[in-house]
């Protein structure tokens, strides 16, 4: 049984730095309205696929002190990290197959959403459904794809969306259209086509030999380096990090003993100082560059000698395919000597044209390759001339350095310069490692898709086995469902006689109407959260088995509870509220039943005091800024004023 938990949610910007944590089980996060609370729970969703952008025009303090967000979860045992820019390259996640903490250590995959939820589906176990529809105002027909996003809304209601005729996003016809796909997927009902399941099969089986493929480009960049084994890169690692220390303990043991001395060094001596070691790490940094470069060219040369073998399997092909007697050629007849078209082999016609096909497409792509690695190469090139530009000024640097202290006194400075010299080498060696030990877990990333694509192998391999969903299974889960689903509608005080979920259109009802068709803002919530509470009970008795297997709810006191003085006016003269504390108490004790074994984060201004203990996060609005960016809880140190 898969299902998603969620570590950490990390803020990040260049001055600032803020961590939210949540358990396994219930998390509560309280406080002010206008305070953030919502955005913890809007940003997580961005960093899961949301494809509208978070509006920091709206968002000031979030624009202020953040530049981009990480989102630590946890997938049957698999942590992952997802990365998204709040300002820049919106449309693309960064994928860390590693916890937030070591993400140092990883080279991360960067995607597009649509590729980032393939990967989170292909964990979780779930195939995505392609589907045909109608174009708008067309006869013409095309594929929709039913993804994680669908999916999703099943997780997260938003502030808005709760207690609305907008639950599961109903006003927008593109989502709502695909809401009863999507509920499909989550319970396995789904009757899939034979083809699409057979192209899925084969894009899986293609994946897994890209991957391996990749595996042998990356198991020989570390043969050139004599760095295969990771637990020696490890030690080495920090056999340089204590060199380093100790390094750093000497100078200052320098500093210290030196307090006193008159120090003769000049601002001038400083400034050539500074821009040799701006040189040292300008010509590193292009050194690097240019490894990662020439790494590339390699790949790009093993990738053309595979196209070259294709291309030669191909022309072998040609070759045999061809014949001598072709469309145009005229034979004589033998009784009357008159010219005739030849007709023989003209089957072979289309066979040849997709032969001729193929070819132009290698000989395309081995063009576009060759075009590529030329382009590295030019690049190479010019970074080797930087280089030597820049090797000429230190070279003068240095000689200026030598004269100058040739004529000018300076205690402990060669001592000093001996120890930086040393700490800039141990920085260098190390980044080197760092970067085999990089390679190593990209290696490991690919090899555990591998086996998450043998997995979406054998799952699709089944489902072609079993193409038809039985009515008796059917027909089990929506007894089941419709059970669940009175129960928890009585506990919240509703008559269920009238109380189901619809079979056909996979939507709840009570007293006749569905959830899109009542007005009361308090009963549609609490139809809303009974039918998300019946589909995840579902979950740990194997029938909904693609939930991701948490919640998201925002503002659940929004139509709930009593009328209390901490409340605003808006709050306190809401129509749709249920003056119940009962009720809303019953919800909690709903929801913290769930927690036991699913994570659900609640948003809520003020819960009930006997809940406070779930409470995690309290955020406060006003002048100073005490919500979800708040400075007084900055990670990072020394932060200038």
């Amino acid at each position: 049984m898969s299902q998603i938990t969620i570590n950490k949610l990390v803020l990040f910007g260049t001055r600032y730095k803020r961590t939210l944590y949540f358990g396994k089980g219930l998390t509560i996060i309280r406080g002010d309205r206008t305070s953030g609370k919502s955005l913890v729970l809007s940003l997580i969703d961005y960093c899961m696929g949301k494809s509208d952008n978070i509006v920091l025009k709206v968002q000031k303090e979030l624009d202020k002190h953040c530049d981009e967000v990480f989102l630590e979860i946890n997938i049957d045992g698999d942590v992952i990290t997802l990365n998204r820019s709040l300002k820049q390259k919106q449309s693309k996640i960064s994928i860390y197959f590693c916890s937030f903490d070591d993400i140092g250590e990883y080279i991360p995959k960067k995607t597009e959403i649509k590729e980032a939820m393939q990967i989170i589906m292909r964990k979780l176990n779930i195939n995505e459904y392609k589907r045909t529809k109608f174009k708008a105002h067309s006869n013409e027909q095309e594929l929709e794809t039913i993804s994680f996003r669908d999916i999703f809304r099943y997780v997260y209601i938003k502030q808005h969306d709760l207690g609305t005729n907008n639950f599961l996003n109903n006003k927008e016809t593109f989502k709502r259209n695909k809401n009863p796909y999507a509920f499909e997927m989550i319970f396995n009902l789904v009757e899939p086509d034979k083809d699409s399941l057979n192209e899925q099969l084969v894009n899986a089986k293609n994946n897994v030999e890209a991957r391996k493929r990749e595996i042998v480009g990356l198991y020989s960049y570390l043969e050139e380096r004599d760095a295969n084994d990771i637990i020696t890169l490890i030690n080495e690692v920090n056999k340089i990090k204590e060199q380093i220390d100790e390094q750093k303990k000497q100078k200052e043991a320098i500093f210290s003993k030196n307090k006193s001395t008159d120090n003769k060094e000049n601002d001038m001596y400083i400034k050539l100082k500074n821009r040799l070691t701006d040189l040292a790490n300008e010509i590193f940094h292009y050194e690097k560059q240019k490894n990662e470069i020439q790494m590339s060219i390699g790949s790009k040369r093993f990738l053309l000698e595979e196209y070259k073998k294709e291309k030669s399997e191909t022309d072998v092909t040609v070759e045999i395919n061809y014949r001598l007697v072709i469309e145009k050629q005229k034979i004589e007849c033998p009784l009357c000597r008159s010219s005739v078209i030849s007709h023989i082999h003209q089957a072979n016609k289309p066979a040849q044209q997709v032969l001729n096909k193929i070819q132009k497409e290698i000989k395309s792509k081995m063009n576009l390759v060759n075009d590529l690695i030329e382009k590295d190469l030019n690049r190479v090139n010019e970074i080797d001339r930087q280089v030597v530009h820049l090797k000429r000024e230190q070279e003068i640097l240095n000689n200026a350095i030598s004269e100058f202290n040739k004529k000018t006194s300076v205690p402990y400075l060669s001592q000093i310069d001996s120890i930086n010299s040393i700490i800039n080498s141990h920085i260098k060696k190390k980044e080197i490692v760092d970067e085999c030990i990089r390679v190593h877990r990209k290696i490991d990333e690919k090899n555990k898709l591998i086996e998450d694509l043998e997995q979406e192998i054998k799952r699709l391999e089944s489902e072609l086995k079993n193409l038809k969903v039985s009515e008796v299974r059917k027909k089990q889960i929506f007894n089941i469902l419709n059970e669940k689903f009175k129960f928890y509608m009585a506990r919240l005080k509703y008559d269920t006689s009238e109380t189901y979920i619809d079979e056909n259109n996979y939507t709840p009802y009570h007293d006749g109407a569905s959830v899109f068709e009542h007005e009361s803002g308090g009963l549609l919530e609490c139809m809303q959260i009974s039918f998300f509470a019946a589909i995840l009970s579902c979950k740990d008795i194997n029938y909904a088995v693609g939930h991701p297997g948490f919640l998201l709810l925002d503002s659940i006191s929004k139509y709930l509870g009593t009328i209390r003085p901490d409340m605003d006016e808006e709050e306190k003269e809401n129509k749709n509220r249920i003056n119940d504390p009962e009720v809303y108490e019953e919800i909690y004790n709903i929801i913290i039943e769930l927690s036991e074994q699913y994570q659900i984060i609640v948003v809520d201004n003020t819960p009930p005091i006997k809940y406070e203990k779930y409470a995690k996060y309290t955020f406060l609005s006003g002048d100073e800024v005490l919500g979800l960016i708040n400075l007084h809880v900055n990670e990072f140190e020394d932060i200038e004023e």
